[in-house]
């Protein structure tokens, strides 16, 4: 009901109270609790003062997500687009917690505004230096929809394959990532070990492919156990580090917000876990010039694929 008079019986405090309910459901903005006449009054403070101690109290007794995993929704950023805050946000992922807070803030609310996240997909055919960047993989495509790594931002919008295989990997970069449409099962692993030893290995350059695997490393997916498996599905939203090993087995149009800062190591491994075997990807400046035209987009494929968005109502 709309906070009224004008119903008989009604009292300023029946008012509140239901508006409190329309509040607590999501049906009314809070801020009109404090227009309405009784709020004031001794019982109405008594009734928010009682739910705001009930809503600190169930806070309090939820453990915080892990890494990696959901967390609650970050603080707004104040005025303009979700594009004017990108224009504007420089993220230090060497505090990783305040960097994952920021940007699972900006891939939630771009998630959840078609307009903006229409406009960015449909400017990169305009933008020659973005479409260079659009990759087409086995797994998945990706659009590079923002780039300032300068500050440490680069967005872009996955879009999974045909091709569905279990295969762990990690990422030279941290990153943030929110679940548009469709969904993957989702395995964090512990590696006993590091793979990486000393850091840079000039010799990983030459096992870039799973036709083609590190012939050096052996039994290494040994080594390898689960940890936490769970569904990621629409709204789904979380930080991984650069250091975590991961996988995910996606269903059919799954599409997501990426939004990564920079590269802090030299490269990153897959593994196949059927033939036991490993590889390494390395960033475009430090690839084959094969390679870089094997993986490139083009524009028509782009115009296919911005298709497909459209079709599955993402942009």
């Amino acid at each position: 009901m709309s906070p009224t008079r004008d119903v008989v019986g009604t009292s300023d405090l029946d008012v509140y109270a239901e508006t409190l309910a329309d509040v607590i459901a999501g049906r009314r903005p809070a801020d009109e609790l404090a227009r309405l006449p009784g709020a004031t009054s001794p019982a109405a403070l008594h009734i928010r003062r009682a739910h705001e101690e009930a809503l600190a109290a169930r806070a309090a007794e939820q453990p915080p997500a892990p890494h990696g995993g959901p967390l609650p929704e970050p603080p707004p950023y104040q005025g303009g687009s979700v594009i004017d805050h990108l224009d504007r946000l420089t993220v230090d992922w060497n505090d990783f917690e305040a960097a994952g807070e920021a940007t699972r803030d900006v891939v939630q609310r771009l998630a959840d505004d078609k307009e903006s996240l229409r406009k960015l997909v449909y400017d990169v055919e305009n933008k020659p230096e973005l479409l260079a960047m659009c990759e087409r993989h086995q797994l998945l495509d990706y659009i590079v929809l923002y780039d300032a790594l300068d500050r440490g931002v680069r967005l872009r919008l996955h879009i999974s394959t045909e091709d569905h295989f279990d295969r762990p990997h990690d990422h030279r970069f941290s990153f943030s990532s929110r679940i548009v449409t469709g969904g993957y099962t989702h395995t964090w692993y512990h590696m006993d070990g590091d793979l990486y030893g000393d850091g840079p290995d000039p010799q990983a350059r030459q096992y870039l492919n799973r036709h083609n695997p590190d012939p050096r490393v052996k039994d290494q997916l040994n080594r390898l156990t689960p940890h936490i498996v769970r569904w990621e599905g629409p709204g789904s939203c979380y930080t991984m580090h650069h250091s975590a090993i991961h996988t995910t087995f996606t269903t059919p149009d799954t599409v997501s917000l990426f939004l990564r800062g920079p590269a802090e190591k030299d490269r990153s491994v897959i593994m196949d876990k059927e033939e036991g075997t490993l590889w390494w990807r390395f960033g475009r400046q430090d690839e084959p010039e094969e390679r870089r035209q094997q993986k490139a987009m083009g524009l028509d494929a782009y115009r296919q694929i911005r298709d497909r968005l459209e079709k599955l109502g993402v942009i």
